[in-house]
């Protein structure tokens, strides 16, 4: 995930600034990233974990004014809100509270430099991905082909099953019919913000409240392609493993 970096700025770092110098903070500091969470959800009454299921750490880098990161920084992470259902300790180590709600975080540098907010979702844990539309969907489409890759994740909470939010789905064209058609030049996914470059066959969303993602695969008009096969993935935030009915299929079959 994408973190940008913030510019540091006290005093008279505006006129450094319009000189082309880039003002210098404590331990050297010129920039620094918000709050970078392995993943932007936590299963309840769990650690934090990475995609892999692996107990992972909040993270804060900073660089100085020549690009070069800083290390052995001291960050204190804290909730904004209260009560905060979250404890961290010196090493970033997260862990949540049985309960489901968003909490805000953000990363002490020292005894002056602060983050941006960044949000971790306490969620159910997820266990199931399923298609969001009907098999209707797969009927023929025209060129150019436009169409929609709707998901819904669901998990269990106390013995009820609910929507999941903050779960990452992962998309992928799988193959084309014919096999020889160069994807580059046909097809390709829609990813939040505009569409990836010509060659991608991947992108990924996060799923919403109601536990909804979706993206969009396009055929370009005048395309050889026939058929094309994609597929939608989620984990479990415990363990890692794949959610049950994962990967959900889509197949876009060309109209000529």
């Amino acid at each position: 995930m994408r973190h940008a970096l913030r510019l540091v700025t006290v005093g008279a770092a505006v006129a450094a600034l319009s000189c082309g110098d880039v003002p210098t903070l404590e331990n050297g500091i010129a920039y620094y990233t918000p709050v970078q969470l392995p993943l932007p959800a936590v299963a309840a009454g769990d650690t934090l974990r990475d995609s892999l299921g692996r107990v992972a750490p909040l993270r804060v880098r900073a660089f100085t004014r020549d690009s070069q990161e800083i290390s052995g920084l001291t960050v204190t992470f804290l909730p904004t809100n209260l009560p905060a259902d979250v404890t961290i300790d010196a090493n970033g180590i997260l862990v949540a509270r049985d309960t489901l709600r968003s909490v805000p975080l953000v990363g002490r540098i020292g005894g002056r430099l602060q983050t941006s907010v960044a949000t971790l979702q306490i969620v159910p844990e997820p266990t199931a991905i399923s298609r969001a539309d009907n098999t209707a969907a797969d009927s023929t489409y025209p060129l150019p082909a436009i169409r929609k890759l709707p998901v819904t994740v669901t998990g269990t909470y106390h013995g009820a099953t609910t929507a999941v939010n903050g779960i990452i789905v992962r998309y992928r064209i799988d193959s084309l019919r014919p096999a020889t058609v160069a994807p580059g030049s046909a097809i390709l996914i829609v990813d939040q913000g505009g569409p990836q470059r010509p060659d991608s066959t991947s992108a990924v969303d996060t799923t919403k409240t109601a536990g909804n993602a979706t993206r969009t695969v396009v055929v370009s008009a005048g395309s050889a392609v026939d058929t094309v096969f994609i597929s939608a993935s989620a984990r479990h935030l415990r363990d890692g493993t794949p959610l049950a009915g994962s990967p959900a299929q889509f197949v876009l079959v060309i109209r000529r």
